[in-house]
């Protein structure tokens, strides 16, 4: 999407699936990173601080 349409907008998808053609699928949909569940909040809060560094540097 266009920026004016939201398309800067950095997203995480959490979901059940863990394979790796699970997380090609979810990267092929433009979310910035894929986390599996179950997760560890240190893990999520990670992957979070992640996306602010590579968004405002």
């Amino acid at each position: 999407m266009p920026k004016e349409e939201g398309g800067e907008i950095p997203a995480i998808a959490l979901t059940a699936y863990a394979r790796e053609s699970d997380r090609d699928q979810v990267l092929a949909a433009r979310f910035q990173k894929h986390v599996a569940k179950p997760v560890q909040p240190t893990e999520l809060l990670t992957s979070i601080a992640d996306l602010l560094v590579q968004k405002y540097n």
